[in-house]
């Protein structure tokens, strides 16, 4: 028999409690309870390690980082009331928010700037998170207060294979200076990502989260939900929704059911079936939100795979798979075709790359060239690709299986369990996967985060192995040069990733939000960011 454990958040609520144990067992929601649902387990409340959607979700509405995203995409203040950078872009002064208070009433200073980010930067320290903030210690020049000289070499921890890249100092509760190794004009979006955790925390993160967010950590119960209650003395002013029910429900049979019967209120981006998002559009007492979406679904390759280590034969996978047939009959219209790794409304996105358009002629080419000339009925190569266990994924693969078996190629199938997913892919132990990015492609900072060869795992989430001396240095150049020069780089990034194929592009989903009548204010984010929950509210008579 499973047993589950609960992990209770260290100030005891038990009015709370109550209330949300007593709107388990009846169909409707309580008129004060937000019932969320969430497809797949959260892995870590932890800010600092969180890589997984599930794990990102929890973190908008518990946390805060010094920066958030603007409708442009672009940084702008959050925790932090300004910022400013040195011309040089080797020094950067954050500002806080005065009174800003965590969730266990004490005040955010800068030491828990410092403390967050030091931690996060430790040696020994796995996240992926870490990569823009950790390099390789040989010869590496260290970060300095202002007037003093820099040592010729960061001093290096035994057996520690990088270390830090920036250096934080705190002048005084308010100010935080982050002084850089190396010039980062990119900064203010890079630790975007990172929500702020009070000082000595650490170690309670990952299990009873303390942050500055809009609603406080109640308990979590592993594979079945997440309970929230509202931040009275949020920064942002409190919530208009007093409680969160966020149920764990992986099925979408399921998930379909508890809106129709009204025991939840609402899905963002809740990967339901097509198909029943287009039924639930037409059912009683239930909306549904859909817009162009910026989260983008692709298969990533092992480069380092003896067979899949030939750039022709990447191409020739890439040129069997029909992207429209899937969009049109698996998806129903909600997704667009991608042939980029930026959404097409980024600033840097290059629409000129080399683009894959079904043609499975041109494929069996490219395979006859790489050497894997198919004889009689029997496939050229097998492969095997990794999924999530979630029914829209598990088809996916099924149709693409029936499209590369057209071009001699057997393709075998593994769903696995999100964790077991995320560690193989993680520990390089695939050949193909199957998953949907999301947010992360929104900024440019995902060239450095996913395709450097520093920062493969644990320091970063290049899961593909890819490793391009040549792209390594773009990226590294376009951090220091001007506007106009940084986009020629990232266009040519773009154009040499869409050549060598470490990752198929495959479409951006449509951003989909289903509710309940009840549920008002909400504002739909193109890449299906949580946030906007702290602005919904409840209408107790519907």
């Amino acid at each position: 028999m499973k047993t589950t454990t609960r992990t209770n958040f260290p100030f005891t609520i038990i009015a709370v409690a109550f209330l949300l144990i007593a709107s388990a067992c009846t169909n409707k929601s309580a008129p004060e309870q937000l019932v969320m649902m969430l497809e797949k387990n959260v892995t870590t409340f932890d800010p600092r390690k969180s890589g997984d959607s599930a794990d990102a979700r929890m973190q908008q509405l518990i946390f805060n980082g010094l920066t958030r995203k603007n409708e442009k995409f672009e940084p702008v203040g959050d925790l932090a009331e300004s910022f400013e950078s040195s011309a040089d872009y080797k020094t950067w002064t954050f500002k806080l928010r005065q009174g800003v208070k965590f969730h266990n009433g004490k005040t955010l200073t800068s030491g828990d700037v410092k403390y967050t980010f030091e931690t996060l930067m430790a040696p020994g320290f796995a996240s992926p998170k870490a990569a823009d903030f950790v390099g390789n210690p040989k010869a590496m020049p260290s970060p300095s207060p202002a007037g003093s000289p820099a040592p010729s070499a960061a001093p290096a921890t035994s057996g520690a294979s990088t270390v830090p890249l920036l250096l934080l100092e705190t002048p005084d509760p308010n100010t935080v200076v982050f002084r850089c190794v190396n010039s980062m004009p990119g900064l203010a979006n890079q630790i975007l990502p990172v929500g702020i955790i009070p000082e000595g925390s650490g170690d309670k993160q990952a299990k009873s989260p303390v942050g500055t967010g809009p609603f406080k950590f109640v308990s979590f119960a592993s594979d079945q939900d997440v309970q929230l209650t509202a931040f009275d003395e949020y920064f942002g002013g409190k919530p208009s929704v007093q409680n969160i029910r966020i149920k764990i429900v992986p099925d979408n049979s399921t998930r379909d059911a508890e809106f129709r019967k009204g025991s939840a209120d609402l899905g963002i981006n809740l990967d339901l079936e097509p198909v029943t998002v287009e039924s639930l559009k037409k059912a009683e007492g239930v909306k549904v939100i859909q817009s162009d979406g910026t989260n983008l679904a692709h298969i990533g390759i092992n480069t380092t795979d003896p067979v899949l280590k030939d750039v022709k034969i990447r191409q020739a996978l890439a040129y069997g798979i029909d992207r429209e047939a899937l969009i049109r009959d698996l998806f129903l219209g909600q997704a667009k075709v991608a042939s980029n790794v930026l959404p097409t409304n980024q600033w840097a996105y290059e629409p000129g790359v080399t683009t894959y358009n079904y043609d499975p002629e041109k494929a069996k080419q490219l395979l006859d060239e790489a050497g894997k000339k198919q004889t009689g009925d029997q496939p050229r190569f097998k492969l095997t690709l990794k999924t999530s266990p979630l029914s829209i994924s598990k088809k996916v693969a099924e149709v693409m299986q029936e499209q590369l078996r057209r071009i001699g190629v057997d393709l075998a199938i593994q769903s696995l369990e999100n964790q077991k997913l995320t560690q193989d892919i993680t520990e390089g132990n695939f050949q193909l996967y199957y998953r949907v990015m999301v947010g992360g492609n929104q900024s440019t900072d995902i060239f450095k985060f996913a395709y450097h060869s520093k920062s493969m795992p644990p320091n970063g989430q290049n899961r593909m192995r890819y490793n391009n001396p040549k792209v390594d240095k773009l990226i590294d150049d376009a951090l220091l040069a001007p506007q106009d020069k940084r986009k020629e780089m990232y266009s040519q990034i773009q154009k040499t990733l869409a050549d060598e194929l470490p990752q198929i592009y495959l479409w951006y989903p449509s951003a989909i939000t289903v509710h309940r009548a009840r549920v008002t204010g909400i504002v739909q984010d193109p890449s299906g960011d949580w946030s906007v929950v702290r602005n919904v509210k409840l209408n107790p008579q519907q």
